[in-house]
């Protein structure tokens, strides 16, 4: 009886959608399954079965989790107090900052844009001048100017 085949290359693609959605949300959760799905693929390129594909990806996936992130959030956090805030400084609204929580985009007087939130929930249109107020990682709390 031939147990279940499953083509090694099927764990590139899950690693691929793990980076993609890290990419997306930055989020230092699914960067851990990149790491376990692309050593379950040599697993199964080099002939394991798919119970041990699936037990060295999750074991892989939760180690890494559990080993590097704290790591990788201290260090993170370290480099965070070093660099300099953006509150208090202007910006132009380039993309619509909608009502609630639906972001938009900002640009700073250097040029850069950034996803920004209405502190209020209000929502500021294209070509308004704001002022942040705040900053959550990589989203500025504007307020209308």
């Amino acid at each position: 009886m031939m147990g279940l085949m499953l083509s090694p290359y099927v764990w590139l693609v899950v690693a691929a959608i793990a980076a993609l959605i890290e990419m997306l949300s930055v989020s230092l959760i699914t960067v851990w399954f990149v790491i376990g799905g692309v050593v379950a693929f040599f697993a199964g390129f080099f002939g394991a079965p798919i119970w041990v594909q699936l037990v060295v990806f999750l074991v892989v996936s939760l180690a890494s989790l559990a080993l590097f992130r704290p790591l990788i959030l201290k260090y993170r956090k370290q480099g965070a107090s070093h660099e300099a805030t953006l509150v208090g400084k202007n910006a132009i609204v380039v993309e619509d900052i909608g009502e609630s929580t639906r972001t938009g985009r900002v640009e700073t007087p250097d040029h850069m844009t950034w996803t920004a939130l209405s502190h209020d929930g209000t929502p500021i249109e294209t070509g308004a001048q704001v002022r942040v107020i705040g900053q959550d990682s990589i989203k500025l709390i504007v307020e209308r100017i």
